[in-house]
């Protein structure tokens, strides 16, 4: 175990662990952008910046291994100069579309900037536009001159879904997050890009102005869709499920969650959803009435032998 010193307070850790998961042991929290304990590191955002003793200049919390000894300081000088000076880059081309934007309330950007921003800019040109990207029916691309290239999204379709359906183009301030050959997100777990986007550069389609944070429900569920049993989050406005998120829970789907238990929820309130009781009055399965409850029983209690015994060959011969 090496030991470290964090603001003064002592942890031991594994060898080979980083100086953000030694804080995050701790309790300490180290501001990050495109950090997440389940992706490789990139450390691109550079808002980790933290003080080292003995080191010339700030160091990435995140790609930093810890060595026995060391020291560091993660509200020093150094440190908050290092840190403001990267949100203030951030915030040269992010639009001020807070107000308006589907992450306000619940966005890492927002947040860090209250306390690392400053109330005025030092830049005088025209802030960078980015062509929105079609990403698919799922996930929202039309505010992508929000993103910050933390390349979260690139990295979970490559690492996580197996898919690498996602990438960077081009450098600099030139640079952007699209599909490759233009082509939609396919895969199956599309819609953790969304909740692993830090600002709201990738949104929700069907949440899409539906409703600001604040103002959901909280609840916790379990997806029925399949024997996994994924933990839900599931989120109400008005006595309406608005959305579905992921509840961490390492041992069945950690922090991640399916598109079909993410969005099914759309189902429950939508027109071709049959809300009465009906039955079938044709041969051909074309006439199709409503019925009071007791009929409706009889109905299916009536017809369930001779259903057993059509479907036999289907299920094969009992044993």
């Amino acid at each position: 175990m090496l030991q470290i010193s964090i603001d003064g307070k002592e942890v031991s850790v594994e060898q080979g662990a980083t100086v953000i998961e030694a804080a995050q042991k701790l309790g300490t929290y180290i501001p990050h952008f495109c950090y997440h304990k389940k992706l490789s590191i990139a450390a691109s955002c550079r808002m980790c910046l933290v003080e080292v003793e003995k080191a010339p200049k700030p160091l990435p919390a995140c790609a930093t291994p810890v060595t026995d000894g060391m020291v560091v300081h993660t509200h020093s000088k150094m440190a908050k100069q290092a840190q403001e000076g990267v949100m203030e880059f951030l915030l040269i081309n992010h639009p001020l579309d807070c107000p308006v934007c589907d992450k306000g309330g619940e966005c890492q950007l927002q947040d860090l900037a209250v306390g690392y921003g400053k109330s005025t800019t030092r830049y005088t040109e025209a802030k960078r536009a980015v062509v929105p990207k079609d990403m698919g029916p799922l996930i929202s691309t039309l505010e992508m001159s929000r993103c910050i290239h933390c390349s979260r999204c690139v990295r979970f379709t490559e690492e996580i879904a197996g898919n690498q359906e996602i990438g960077i183009a081009n450098r600099g301030e030139h640079s952007e997050i699209l599909t490759f050959i233009g082509r939609a997100v396919e895969t199956e777990l599309s819609g953790n890009v969304i909740d692993l986007c830090p600002v709201g550069a990738l949104t929700s389609k069907p949440f899409r102005f539906n409703a600001r944070s604040w103002e959901l429900n909280r609840r916790k569920s379990v997806s029925a869709h399949d024997a996994l049993g994924s933990n839900l989050i599931v989120q109400t406005k008005e006595h309406t499920v608005r959305r579905v998120l992921p509840l961490e829970n390492e041992a069945v789907n950690e922090c991640w969650l399916s598109d079909r238990d993410r969005f099914a929820y759309e189902g429950l309130n939508h027109a071709s959803r049959l809300k009465t009781r009906k039955s079938n009055r044709a041969a051909n399965g074309s006439m199709w009435t409503g019925k009071p409850r007791s009929n409706t029983c009889a109905t299916v209690s009536n017809a369930s032998p001779k259903t057993a015994t059509k479907s036999k060959s289907a299920f094969g011969p009992t044993p």
